[in-house]
Parts: structure tokens; C-alpha cells; sequence
């Protein structure tokens, strides 16, 4: 497993609805006892095994503890190390929610600083977050999808291959689609803002947040800012350094 220096990382086990979940918590070593940290829920991406949390997202996830912060994260349900079945943003998103309430039983957290940070389908995911609790001080999301049905467009073969399987087609579940898509209850997302996205995304045409951008902009949201990185790739790893200072600082920004 990846260990940054300064950082203690642990695997946890944890129940979601009955299920056997596993995920993880990161923490600075080098903080008083006195102290309670602010939180991060970090939210993975891809789906069931892939884009599962291994060394490359546990290096990420160590880099944002070192800067002062609890960091908690899980595999979701349905995969390799986690019990049931991946819903693509249906009851799994239960599984992050379960990670709120674990912070708040750690006597080294401070319950009223929690952060949700979600690349990709974690994105999502954060948006739908965003819904379900008032938890939450503020939210970032790096190539989020923001609208399925148009992903589906786009990508066809993730239609079929995930989409299709996991939420059912987009026709007769129309419905399940809308749910998964901030598109269309933004008015809904009432936490502190941030969107970062890549011209050069892959896999979430940059369309997707700029509908979303000019969908808050226009309902005069407070508090949201957005970065468009020109050239930028799905995670924004060509631009990494800006986009985690992005990040970091939108967060203590927000911090009580």
C-alpha cells in the first residue's frame, strides 16, 4: 500500500446497509491531540473493479491528509473487496454517506468541517451528496459528468457496457438517468461550489459543466467558482499542481 511520509493510512471494513464495505482512512501524523482536523470525503471514480482505490488514487488521498486534513474514502459496493452490487449512483451513493457518520465518531475530526471531493463518477456521486445531506461545508468535482444521458451519447460503448447493466437503459429509466444528472436539479446543490474541468476530457465532454456553469450562473448561485483548464486532460494530472492548490484552498476557504 502507498505511505506518504507524515501520513498514516488505514484500510478499514465497514457496514453499508448490511454490507461489508471497505475503504480507508489517511491522517496526518504530526497533529496535536488537542486538535480536530477538518475532513475530506474523497469520492472514486470508474465503476464495480474499475478505477478501484489502489496506489495511484492512495498517493492522491496521502497528498491531501498532508495538507492538514482526515481523509476518508471507499471502494463502494459491488466489486473485488466490497460486498452487493454497484448501482452507478443508486443506493451505493449510501456508501459515502455511511463515511460521514464514521467521521463523526472520530475523536480526532472536526464534525463541522467535512468536504466532499469527487473526480469523475465520484463527481457525480458528490453532486447527489450534495441532495442527501446538510453535512457538508463544501464541495469539489474534477471531470464530473453532469448530464447521462448525454454521456451515453458520447460514449456508447459505456452505454452499453455499464450504463445499460448497472442503471437500466436510458428510455424505460429515464427517470434513474435524471437522478444521476445535476443538470437537472441544480437549484438543488446548496454547499460552496467548485468545478474544475479539462477541454481535452476524454471521457465527460467539457460541455457537460459549462451547461451546468451557465445553469448556475444564470440562477445567481452564491458561492461557486469553476476553472476550465485549456488542454486539460479527465483527471486533470497534466495540470496537477494547480488543480490540487484549487482544491485545497477552496476547501480552507470554506472551513468554519
Amino acid at each position: 500500500m502507498f505511505n506518504l511520509e507524515g501520513v498514516d493510512t488505514y484500510k478499514i471494513k465497514y457496514k453499508s446497509e448490511g454490507l461489508n464495505i471497505e475503504g480507508f482512512i489517511a491522517r496526518p501524523m504530526q497533529y496535536k491531540s488537542s486538535t480536530k482536523l477538518p475532513v475530506i470525503i474523497y469520492c472514486r471514480g470508474g465503476n464495480q473493479s474499475f478505477g478501484m482505490i489502489g496506489d495511484f488514487q492512495l498517493k492522491l488521498i496521502n497528498q491531501l491528509a498532508s495538507k492538514g486534513y482526515v481523509v476518508l474514502a471507499s471502494q463502494l459496493r459491488g466489486n473485488l473487496v466490497s460486498e452487493g452490487i454497484d448501482e452507478f449512483g443508486g443506493k451505493d451513493v449510501n456508501d459515502i454517506l455511511k463515511l460521514i457518520d464514521i467521521a463523526k465518531e472520530l475523536d480526532f475530526v472536526d464534525a463541522k468541517n467535512i468536504h466532499i471531493l469527487g473526480y469523475s463518477r465520484g463527481g457525480m456521486n458528490t453532486y447527489q451528496l450534495s441532495k442527501l445531506t446538510d453535512d457538508i461545508n463544501s464541495i469539489a468535482v474534477v471531470g464530473a459528468p453532469t448530464n447521462l444521458f448525454e454521456v451515453a451519447k458520447f460514449r456508447p460503448r459505456l452505454y452499453r457496457k455499464v450504463f445499460e447493466p448497472l442503471v437500466g437503459d436510458s428510455i424505460r429509466f429515464k427517470d434513474e438517468y435524471k437522478k444521476r444528472s445535476s443538470l437537472y436539479w441544480f437549484n438543488k446543490i446548496n454547499e460552496p461550489l467548485l468545478i474544475l474541468h479539462g477541454t481535452d476530457d476524454v471521457a465527460v465532454a467539457v460541455e457537460e459543466p459549462q451547461k451546468l456553469i451557465d445553469s448556475l450562473t444564470a440562477s445567481n448561485k452564491e458561492d461557486f467558482n469553476y476553472k476550465i483548464f485549456e488542454g486539460g486532460n479527465h483527471g486533470l494530472s497534466n495540470f496537477k499542481q494547480q488543480r490540487d492548490s484549487l482544491i485545497i484552498n477552496w476547501f480552507k476557504t470554506h472551513n468554519k
